[in-house]
């Protein structure tokens, strides 16, 4: 037996009364495979797909098994590390929240996933009651079983709610039995009238992190109406909102009501309660270590990925690329340094000396550049200094995002002052913040404009709301990150 049948066998052991119920349950299913595996997926999953897709019942509901243990609530674990059976042989269901339903397009096309028309009816609609609360659907036929990409939008605050709720829904719902429409869908739950639905696996992935910043305490104090975090006897403390929304976002789906369903309609157990894996990807995130940690005991799989590599790789490969004797890479703080140095010399295999950052100072509270350029030489506590840039230098300066970007914009200066000539120089992050305020992205455009045209601005869309801004600007550049997503959850 491969791989795959062992996984099936464990599943329908674990659920021994739910596979001798049907034969179209997990053994069921392993049986026909093996029979005829080159219909599993053109023909029996692909008329499964369809029929999911276009609202029929499906001839062979495959894995609707009743129950015949009377449900306890108990759950395996807090959810699984194996996906669901169904979703081996189906595309994935692509949900984006309404700030990033370009981005979600973009993603369906380069996955092959199916876009729905205005005549299907959405996935998901969001309304909201007169009140202003949220009224919710999605279309269970879609989902049930699937492998699901969530774009999960963390920019608009306003539906942090709504995408968190779709996030439990997907994990775990009850479909109730038609047949109780004539009670208005009041007694289904009582009489245990109704079938388990679950996503075959969930991947949310976060392209901007808006709470990142955040994943720290300090202790502060309140003297004459003004908070200070120097003193080590604070008694306030900061909420680490990047761990707790991470938390948020980990939470294993609830359990079936009882007295329970009468059956489910993926194949997976009900008793005890099989619970679909998770996992979170975030897209060059600030602090990563934190975060990780803080959701390790509930069972999701956490994902950091960096884009700033696979911009090296375009970059190496643009027709402006000089080459490694000529290029310079100039970070604007040691903390960017620190984090990217490796991939700048796998990637583009600079020497050291053409590897830059720029000191921080601090006078009170201000913080400031100081006016000088770095490099690590290799010995511990003795640092090189780059004091001069000669005609066809060219520098990139990076970093993970920026608000105003004035420390970018501080190393562009002090790297123009080290050159009598003009030099080509390339602005790079992979979050363009700008406070989400469109005046501030007006700011960085007058900019980069003031700068020449030997100056070029680079980011990526995962925060539309402000780049969206930069369409058709000169000098500027908006990396479209579909692709690289596909690439992660492909």
């Amino acid at each position: 037996m491969n791989a795959d049948g062992k996984q099936i066998a464990l599943a329908a052991a674990t659920g021994a009364a739910v596979a001798a119920a049907t034969s179209l349950t997990v053994v069921g299913l392993l049986q026909h495979l093996q029979k005829d595996k080159d219909r599993t997926r053109n023909g029996m999953y692909a008329d499964y797909e369809e029929a999911m897709f276009s609202g029929q019942t499906p001839q062979r509901q495959v894995g609707r098994a009743p129950t015949t243990e009377p449900f306890d609530r108990s759950t395996m674990h807090q959810r699984s590390q194996a996906p669901g059976i169904t979703a081996r042989w189906t595309k994935p269901v692509v949900i984006a929240s309404p700030g990033l339903d370009d981005l979600g397009r973009h993603l369906r096309m380069r996955l092959g996933s199916k876009e729905f028309t205005d005549q299907d009816g959405p996935t998901v609609s969001i309304d909201y009651f007169k009140s202003g609360d949220v009224n919710m659907k999605f279309n269970w036929r879609r989902v049930v079983g699937r492998k699901i990409i969530f774009l999960f939008d963390t920019v608009d605050q306003s539906r942090l709610f709504e995408q968190l709720a779709l996030l439990q829904a997907l994990q775990g719902f009850a479909v109730p039995d038609g047949d109780d429409k004539g009670s208005k869908w009041k007694t289904y739950v009582d009489q245990g009238k109704y079938s388990w639905g679950r996503a075959s696996h969930i991947t949310v992935v976060l392209p901007w992190y808006r709470p990142c910043q955040m994943e720290r305490t300090s202790r502060w104090s309140l003297s004459d109406g003004k908070w200070t975090n120097g003193d080590p006897e604070g008694q306030w403390l900061d909420v680490p909102t990047a761990q707790y929304l991470a938390r948020l976002l980990s939470t294993p789906g609830s359990v079936p009501p009882l007295p329970g369903p009468a059956d489910c309609l993926d194949g997976m157990p009900l008793c005890p309660l099989w619970r679909p894996p998770m996992e979170l990807l975030f897209v060059e995130l600030h602090e990563e270590r934190p975060i990780e940690h803080s959701v390790s005991d509930l069972g999701a799989t956490i994902r950091m990925e960096r884009f700033v590599p696979y911009f090296l790789d375009k970059y190496k490969g643009s027709s402006k690329y000089v080459g490694k004797t000529r290029s310079f890479v100039l970070f604007p703080d040691f903390g960017a340094y620190t984090r990217y140095v490796h991939s700048v010399v796998d990637r583009l295999k600079l020497d050291a000396d053409h590897i830059l950052y720029i000191k921080k100072t601090r006078v009170g509270d201000s913080i400031g550049q100081e006016q000088k350029l770095f490099y690590e030489t290799g010995t511990p506590g003795q640092s090189g200094e780059k004091t001069s840039f000669v005609e066809g230098d060219d520098i990139l300066i990076i970093d993970d995002f920026t608000n105003s970007g004035s420390t970018l914009f501080g190393a562009v200066a002090l790297a123009q002052k080290m050159a009598s000539v003009p030099i080509g120089v390339t602005i790079y992050v992979s979050h363009l913040v700008a406070t989400y305020d469109t005046k501030a992205v007006e700011v960085i455009k007058e900019k980069v404009k003031a700068l020449g045209p030997d100056c070029r601005f680079v980011t990526t869309n995962t925060i539309p709301h402000t780049t969206e801004l930069l369409k058709n600007t000169p000098q500027f550049q908006v990396y479209d990150i579909s692709d690289f997503i596909a690439e992660m959850v492909s």
